[in-house]
């Protein structure tokens, strides 16, 4: 797997995020990771890094959560003694003295946000003092939501941004709109209730496109079918540990489970002992939803025993766009894809100050408490 950022960010010396390959030729001071996905995590679990962070005193920094699962998924123990977990808001960091050059320590303040994107994911908001650094590792946010983000405002208004590290992976005309996912998993657990009332036989196997992120679905299928999720003894190992986190997720065997399979006709034999008869396969993704509309539905049948739901956890084409635009940063870097602001008439006040965004009064308190915290 290539890593989706280059890890450097330049307007701090020393400072990486979300890559830890090559450590011994990055002379660096600081790693900030924003959630575990493998694409961001390459040379993690290096011997390379782990010497290096002994050599250097080098810490690295994410979120609780995130801290736990790097402890989860460890092969040497020596690396939790060089992860430092992180509560969202503000923080002070100071970086080591490089004795060899000299080089003095270095301090400044890193401030935790909401990032959207999976359990444990957050962005990094860079404070130098004399500049603001903005790194969104993946992350989803709806245009009317961006107001609510205090840490990107002040007096009510955005602050300003000096550079703008970006997750450009749905930047691309095909991916221009994403339904909401809350509207997309409404949708998902209309589909689930019918086909369960068939027959004592039917059972619904969910495949997702990455190991974590869909936390939000299994709690939502738990709080209206008040049927828990199975998944199998790897996942449940690290769930069990935050069971007020995924409470709709169990080690027992029941109706839905969380399935390997990549096809709705292969055997569930390598997920489950009790195998039923009936199935709806369930595959949520967001790759394959291109030219999606507000007026089509985000689920579809693609077999009489297969249900597709767009579950998009990165942000869409125009979603990204409103969010450059919003925030009218003086320098853009996109990953993995270039934002080219050349092409974009962009940082017009008038087009924010006359694009009007609905904010909803109402916000799904258990989604963000999983998404956010």
């Amino acid at each position: 797997m290539k890593s989706s950022f280059h890890g450097k960010i330049d307007e701090i010396p020393g400072v990486y995020a979300d890559n830890f390959e090559n450590a011994e030729h990055q002379n660096a001071r600081a790693y900030f990771l924003s959630h575990y996905h493998t694409d961001h995590i390459q040379g993690l679990h290096s011997r390379e890094l782990i010497e290096v962070l002994i050599k250097n005193n080098v810490t690295i920094y994410a979120t609780e959560l995130t801290a736990a699962i790097i402890n989860d998924n460890k092969n040497d123990e020596r690396i939790m003694k060089h992860v430092k977990g992180l509560k969202m808001g503000s923080t002070l960091i100071t970086l080591p003295r490089i004795q060899e050059n000299n080089t003095p320590e270095f301090c400044f303040t890193v401030t935790l946000i909401p990032a959207g994107h999976c359990a444990g994911s957050t962005m990094f908001l860079f404070s130098t003092g004399s500049s603001n650094i903005l790194f969104t590792g993946d992350f989803r946010i709806n245009e009317s939501d961006l107001p609510k983000y205090k840490q990107l405002h002040n007096n009510e208004k955005p602050i300003k941004i000096d550079a703008l590290y970006i997750d450009t992976t749905f930047l691309n005309t095909k991916y221009d709109y994403f339904p909401k996912r809350s509207e997309s998993v409404e949708k998902m657990l209309y589909e689930i209730k019918k086909w369960l009332n068939l027959n004592e036989m039917s059972a619904i196997a969910l495949h997702t496109s990455a190991k974590y992120g869909y936390e939000f679905v299994f709690n939502e299928i738990y709080k209206h079918l008040n049927i828990k999720v199975y998944v199998g003894s790897e996942r449940w190992r690290f769930y069990s540990t935050i069971p007020h986190l995924v409470p709709g997720v169990t080690n027992e065997e029941t109706k839905i489970h969380l399935c390997r399979n990549r096809s709705e006709n292969a055997s569930h034999k390598s997920c489950i002992q009790q195998c039923y008869g009936n199935y709806l396969f369930i595959h949520l993704s967001a790759m394959k939803w291109q030219h999606c509309k507000e007026e089509i539905c985000s689920v579809r049948n693609e077999a009489s025993t297969r249900l597709d739901v767009c579950f998009a956890t990165h942000c869409s084409k125009a979603e990204l766009e409103y969010f450059v635009d919003y925030l009218k940063p003086n320098k853009v870097v996109g990953f993995p894809n270039e934002f080219n602001v050349r092409k974009r008439s962009i940082f017009v006040d008038k087009e924010i100050v006359n694009k009007k965004v609905k904010v909803d009064k109402k916000v799904d308190k258990i989604m963000l408490k999983l998404m956010f915290e």
